[in-house]
């Protein structure tokens, strides 16, 4: 499925949506209302690569706008089947720490923690959303986009679509990025 950012279009969880036509990148947002489907940082990226993608890539401010967009669609009820759109649920997305206990090399520099996080799928990309006291650094080094619209606001409160590193064993949804003609 084409669609622009912005339109109304009917974005249905595990559905493929793809962006600014056939050049543009696609993805694929999996979404559990059963906690107990949630899978952990390797599952994900498991899962995206079975299905010849990524957890996905943050490349910039747009991107990261088209996908609080796709996530507001789904939101919105614009799902299909019984029980509506989306709820609370963070998203696993393809960033990662990697330090002295994955990258022994690294264990001796004098680089700061976050300046350790790098895209799983090698993208150069320098953009980051975090949340204002992220990445805490200690035993945290996967990273979620927060999705918790029901949290009240003011300080940790709706913290929609900004970034917060978590164990990599915690169980979230994810999405997948797809490069254009796939």
């Amino acid at each position: 499925m084409t669609v622009t950012p912005g339109s109304a279009a009917r974005v249905i969880s595990g559905q493929t949506v793809c962006l600014r036509g056939p050049d543009g990148p696609c993805y694929k947002i999996a979404f559990f209302h059963d906690v107990t489907s949630r899978v952990s940082f390797r599952e994900a990226g498991q899962a995206c690569e079975t299905d010849g993608g990524k957890l996905i890539s943050i490349r910039g401010p747009e991107e990261q706008r088209d996908i609080e967009e796709l996530l507001q669609d789904l939101r919105s009820g614009a799902v299909g089947g019984a029980g509506g759109g989306i709820s609370d649920g963070d998203f696993w997305i393809g960033l990662a720490r990697l330090d002295g206990a994955l990258n022994p090399e690294l264990s001796n520099t004098f680089t700061s923690c976050p300046q350790l996080y790098t895209w799983t799928d090698g993208s150069p990309a320098s953009f980051r959303n975090w949340y204002f006291d992220e990445p805490s650094c200690g035993g945290e080094s996967c990273v979620v986009m927060y999705h918790q619209p029901t949290a009240l606001p003011g300080l940790g409160g709706a913290y929609l679509h900004q970034w917060n590193d978590d164990r990599c064993n915690m169980k979230h949804n994810f999405i997948c990025k797809y490069q254009p003609g796939q």
